[in-house]
């Protein structure tokens, strides 16, 4: 079965009737989304830090019981301006009939609200296509990749996404971007294979690892939303690539198997900053089980989030959090409480959206928990989900605007299934 953007394994996880492809990779977190109560055409969040840019979560050397990010001023209510407002009727609604070898699952949300749609197929041509609707649910175009392809992904930028894959045809990475029309705006490519899945730059444009045919060492490159290069810096470390996150302030950082370095279990890292400059290998993580299915999730402010997750059913285990061109703590409590693989940050940067999978109490539901920066909950929403026999279907995502899309798929007839999915613009922002 070929790769697919890492959302796909999650959200059709709580989808019974559908299924998603397999990868022996971890679930990686999607795009970290922003998003306006009820609003529909704010600003996505560009990617400023806590205070400025400057500012650093106060979580380093913290340990198991400290918060990632200081804790409350007193007297000041940090959930102010954080928790959800009431969930109303979606912004849209749209249903694509597919066939039984058609994945379709949200790719993508970029700063206007325009939601990207995205199909694999591991067994007909065309096996990638991209259909971006308005806010309003109007479809605004289309795009499909000219060769067979694998290893697809696909971030939101302020306007439009961009996407990556590898042709097979002509054996090459390649990179497109495309405005909210589905119209290709810029296009690049390179020798080797995308590392699944290219990464968000919340500062504008992307960051790939570009693995070589031969054995590593592995470049890391970053491109601007016009697919510019900004860098290409080559590992100083010939190990294998396990995950890449970009931060909130830019910096990336690179996770390696380490086994032959430092010892089995051992997982090594090594920091980017967003000029280029790659600082030296150091110890990351450790008594990390094999295989070694890690990501990353960029936290409030600065640095990550880490957790080990080797797929759905089985939910995430946080085992360790780094400042910016730090090395690893401890995970804060109050995440090692919420065994989720989902955690984009919302409200201008400014707190984590904690989404839950669908389940069923008197109705059925998929709720999203807003949490501050220490860890307090500011209130949770909850979104409808539609049962199917005794299973709740439907799974949440939070794009880069913070539009929140809910989706499920049902079987139409034999060899048909459609999918459907609405959407709540600006609920998070």
């Amino acid at each position: 079965m070929r790769n697919t953007v890492s959302f796909c394994a999650a959200f059709l996880a709580a989808i019974a009737t559908v299924r998603c492809d397999s990868r022996s990779a971890p679930i990686a977190p999607t795009d970290a989304g922003t998003v306006s109560s009820g609003g529909g055409g704010a600003q996505p969040d560009a990617g400023t830090s806590i205070g400025g840019g400057g500012q650093q979560d106060a979580g380093s050397g913290g340990g198991g019981g400290q918060p990632d990010a200081g804790g409350a001023v007193a007297g000041h209510d940090e959930c102010a301006g954080l928790g959800p407002g009431t969930v109303g009727q979606p912004s849209a609604s749209v249903a694509i009939p597919a066939t039984d070898y058609e994945n379709w699952f949200p790719g993508a949300t970029d700063g206007s609200g325009t939601v990207a749609l995205m199909m694999t197929n591991d067994n007909f041509e065309p096996s990638l296509r991209i259909r971006l609707f308005h806010r309003s649910g109007a479809e605004r175009g289309a795009y499909r990749s000219a060769q067979v392809t694998l290893g697809e992904a696909i971030v939101g930028q302020l306007q439009g996404v961009v996407v990556s894959y590898y042709d097979t045809v002509y054996a090459r990475g390649e990179l497109a971007a495309l405005d909210e029309n589905g119209s290709v705006i810029a296009t690049t490519e390179f020798e080797g294979i995308p590392w699944w899945p290219i990464a968000n730059d919340p500062l504008g444009g992307i960051v790939v690892v570009q693995r070589q045919h031969m054995p590593p060492p592995s470049v890391v490159a970053a491109y601007d939303e016009r697919l510019n290069l900004r860098f290409r810096t080559q590992l100083s470390s010939t190990e294998r690539v396990l995950e890449l996150g970009v931060d909130r302030q830019g910096n990336s950082l690179v996770l390696l198997d380490a086994t032959d370095r430092y010892g089995s279990g051992k997982v090594g890292g090594i920091w980017i900053d967003h000029s280029g400059n790659a600082g030296a290998e150091f110890l990351a993580l450790e008594n990390v089980p094999s295989p070694p299915y890690l990501f990353l999730t960029p936290r409030v402010g600065n640095g990550f989030f880490a957790a080990r997750n080797p797929g759905p059913p089985t939910t995430a285990a946080w085992i360790g959090q780094f400042d910016a061109m730090g090395e690893g703590t401890a995970p804060p409590d109050w995440l090692t409480a919420r065994p989720v693989t989902r955690l984009p940050v919302v409200r201008n940067g400014r707190a984590y959206a904690v989404i839950h999978p669908a389940r069923l109490d008197a109705v059925c539901h998929a709720d999203i928990d807003v949490v501050a920066p220490s860890g307090k909950s500011c209130g949770t929403a909850a979104f409808p989900a539609d049962q199917s026999g005794q299973f709740c279907a439907g799974g949440l995502f939070v794009g880069f605007d913070g539009t929140v899309v809910g989706g499920r798929a049902e079987d139409a007839s034999l060899g048909s299934r459609t999918f459907t999915f609405r959407w709540w613009t600006g609920f998070l922002h």
